[in-house]
């Protein structure tokens, strides 16, 4: 018999045994298979065709509530939603708004005690919170900042006391309990920093002993226990520094295959490296290198394939590739490239629906796919794009079967694993992680899914909550009749599984729903 995580409703014989039959059928090693295609291709039906596993494909973000059109905006990836922040549209601003791709909506962000209108700021995500900090305001430069709270929607001020001088085109990064900015425009060059503690609302001056030399439009990484920052000022460098807030000190990079001096490059941290690219060397170029800070020394990154040369692009770490988008080429572009350091090797991204060519736009990874917004090409746009590509998620490293358990059934009492059924059109998260056997390390899971009770004929869409949803159903149904499939789905953040019940446009119609584990990857 199959295990349950939750009972089994009573005066559903032949239903439960029928689902019972379908959730206890052996997998054959073809439907295995299968099952590892569909964890890569999102939690999709298994019925997409192998050959999507390597074509990568563009969803347009909905502009219905979200920010007006801007560039020179912020933004980052809070674990589940986007936040965009600030920015110019002819005049800076300091509106905002909160993405969720799991419902494709925006919530508007608050502006009762926002920091004031600027372009250029930085942020950065401490957990739970954003640190909003200098930039370019009415004034000309400033060097206030604010914390907001997405829970509750309200920010709070920040102390200037012995914070650092007014500037903006400086770097900021997030230690995990404390903020380091560094650099910029103040209104000239300068090597000057603070780190701000958002514990005591206090600021601590960075040693320019050993410093770099003063810049701005350089490029800053955090490696978890130093941030490194390089290249920018005029004139253009390819040195460096990394910095330790222990026992504020620097350290010099080596400029012995370091790329050429540039400004606004882009730069990410890959666990162990800092991979730098593109961005204005004398003139728009396509090359990079990785830095490897515990040899002191540079790889350069392949032109071979490489996208265009151009500057106000972005940069994505997928976990194990970077992916390039947009930018200026001389011309604004929607093209980009997918760079794996493993290989020192480029692949293109997909060009068919994506986004309007742009620059100055901003790119954040959710752990699945890429989500691009805003930005300027000769006029302002708040439209933007999803690009997934099953390619880059990262393989599962194991599969462990379990018993087949039932993890929830809607047909059971109102509760996170049970009642109400799913109304026509509405999206719910289901936990998964803590039942059945499936440890809190697990990334995945390969599930039995049945529907039962339709009232209405439609589709479910079942994905990692939090997520962006999937183009694909994982299961279609008609008008009372019992339906299962098998799948493999991605866990969300949470440990959680969402679903969407998708029926025609006023239907009030509704389904029962329940699914059974038989397995997860971790």
């Amino acid at each position: 018999m199959t295990q349950s995580a939750v009972p089994a409703p009573a005066g559903h014989a032949e239903e439960n045994e029928r689902v019972r039959l379908r959730s206890q059928a052996p997998l054959s090693r073809g439907v295995r298979q299968a099952l590892v295609l569909a964890l890569a291709l999102g939690g999709a039906s298994l019925a997409v065709p192998p050959s999507a596993a390597a074509q990568g494909t563009w969803t347009p973000t909905s502009t219905t509530g979200a920010p007006g059109p801007r560039s020179y905006h912020a933004a980052l990836w809070t674990g589940s939603k986007m936040i965009v922040w600030g920015g110019r549209d002819g005049n800076n601003l300091n509106t905002g708004g909160i993405y969720d791709p799991a419902t494709d909506s925006w919530t508007t962000m608050s502006t009762t005690g926002a920091p004031t209108p600027r372009a250029f700021p930085s942020v950065v995500w401490t957990g739970s919170k954003v640190i909003v900090w200098a930039g370019t305001d009415a004034g000309g430069y400033t060097n206030t900042g604010g914390i907001y709270d997405p829970v509750t929607d309200s920010w709070t001020g920040m102390s200037t006391t012995g914070a650092p001088s007014p500037r903006f085109e400086h770097t900021a990064v997030w230690t995990g309990s404390k903020m380091i900015v560094w650099g910029g425009w103040d209104p000239t060059f300068t090597n000057t920093g603070g780190i701000y503690d958002p514990a005591t609302d206090s600021w601590t001056a960075t040693s320019t002993t050993g410093a770099p030399t003063p810049r701005s439009y350089h490029t800053a990484v955090w490696t978890g226990s130093r941030m490194i920052v390089w290249a920018g000022g005029y004139p253009l460098s390819s040195t460096g520094g990394a910095y330790d807030p222990t026992t504020d000190s620097w350290t010099a990079t080596s400029t012995t295959g370091a790329p050429a001096g540039r400004e606004w490059p882009t730069s990410l941290w890959t666990g162990s490296r800092m991979i730098v690219w593109g961005g204005n060397a004398g003139g728009y170029t396509n090359t990079g290198g990785s830095y490897d800070p515990a040899t002191d020394s540079w790889t350069a990154t392949t032109v071979t394939g490489a996208p265009t040369s151009r500057g106000q692009h972005t940069a994505a770490w997928t976990g194990s590739r970077m992916i390039i988008w947009g930018g200026n080429a001389g011309g604004y572009t929607n093209t980009g490239g997918v760079y794996d350091p493993q290989t020192d090797s480029w692949t293109p991204t997909a060009t068919t629906a994506a986004p309007t060519p742009r620059g100055a736009h901003t790119a954040v990874w959710t752990g699945s796919q890429m989500i691009v917004w805003g930005g300027s090409a000769g006029g302002y746009t708040n439209t933007g794009g999803i690009y997934f590509d099953p390619s880059l998620l990262p393989p599962p490293t194991a599969f462990h079967s379990v018993t087949p358990c039932r993890v929830a059934d809607t047909r059971n009492p109102p509760g996170p694993s049970g009642g109400p059924a799913l109304g026509a059109n509405t999206t719910r998260s289901f936990p998964v992680t803590g039942l059945c056997g499936v440890p809190p390390t697990a990334t995945a899971v390969a599930i039995n899914v049945t529907v039962v009770n339709e009232t209405d004929y439609g589709n479910l869409r079942l994905y990692p909550a939090g997520g962006a949803l999937p183009g694909s159903s994982t299961i279609n149904f008609t008008v009372n009749r019992v339906r299962a499939n098998n799948a493999v789905i991605p866990l969300g953040t949470s440990g959680e599984i969402g679903v969407r019940c998708d029926m025609p446009p006023g239907s009030t119609g509704q389904t029962d729903f329940l699914f059974d584990v038989t397995g997860y990857f971790e």
